[in-house]
């Protein structure tokens, strides 16, 4: 069927099919679906670094690695996930309004591998990223508030590993 589609436009298609795929794979749990989500999502990405649909690609690619993770906790899957959303984040400049969502995006999934190792350096980093992400986007933006819930999170459980007591403070601030 993608034989149909114009050339430039088969990417779109395999992006949106496997979109769907995941979806159905979160409702149905079946296996089956995420994989061929997962091999659609590959095959999409010969988008060229340049194009405007490849960041949105990058991160649906991203999501179904992060949910084949969360069935078999394979960290290369999340440690793939995390290169796609840096590379997908590298596509936006500082700045750019489109930026905010891979920020939150990537320091999620820092966080979860921050879980897993006790790697601080992933905490910092998920942190560091949702700062940007607070600094870009305005007041009434949906995700603010999460965002804000989340780093304050990051900042107390920071605390807690390190015994800094201005994360600590920071941490009440934000709420």
């Amino acid at each position: 069927m993608l034989e149909l589609f114009p050339a430039g436009h088969q990417n779109q298609s395999l992006r949106n099919l496997a979109t769907s795929l995941t979806s159905r794979f979160e409702r149905s749990g079946e296996c089956e679906d995420l994989e061929e989500a997962i091999s659609l999502h590959q095959d999409a990405l010969d988008l060229p670094a340049g194009h405007a649909n490849r960041s949105r690609s990058l991160n649906n690619f991203a999501h179904s690695l992060k949910k084949r993770f969360e069935q078999s906790g394979e960290c290369e899957d999340l440690d793939e996930a995390i290169s796609l959303l840096q590379d997908a984040l590298a596509l936006f400049p500082a700045g750019h309004p489109n930026r905010s969502r891979p920020l939150n995006n990537l320091a999620w999934l820092l966080t979860v591998r921050f879980e897993q190792s006790g790697e601080c350096k992933d905490l910092d980093e998920a942190i560091s990223l949702l700062r940007d992400a607070l600094e870009q986007c305005p007041a009434c933006y949906p995700i603010r508030s999460a965002s804000l819930n989340t780093l304050a999170e990051l900042l107390r459980r920071r605390f807690e590993q390190s015994g800094e007591r201005k994360d600590l403070d920071e941490a009440i601030s934000l709420h």
